[in-house]
């Protein structure tokens, strides 16, 4: 038997399981439209982003303590 088949066993025909009717929206997924944000474009949100996730690259740096 396939897990399919298992699950169908439990809940009944996956043809006939009805949605609630509630659509998820951006919130529900972690994201939030630009403009809730305070960003005037996708893009703007975009160059944040990218900003605040960018790798830096570190210089070793010795300090010598006298």
């Amino acid at each position: 038997m396939t897990e399919l088949e298992e699950l169908e066993d439990i809940v009944g025909s996956l043809e006939n399981i009805e949605p609630f009717g509630i659509e998820p929206d951006f919130s529900s997924l972690g994201l939030e439209p630009a403009d809730v944000l305070g960003f005037q474009t996708e893009e703007e949100l975009e160059n944040a982003i990218n900003l605040l996730t960018i790798e830096v690259k570190r210089n070793n740096v010795i300090l010598i303590d006298l």
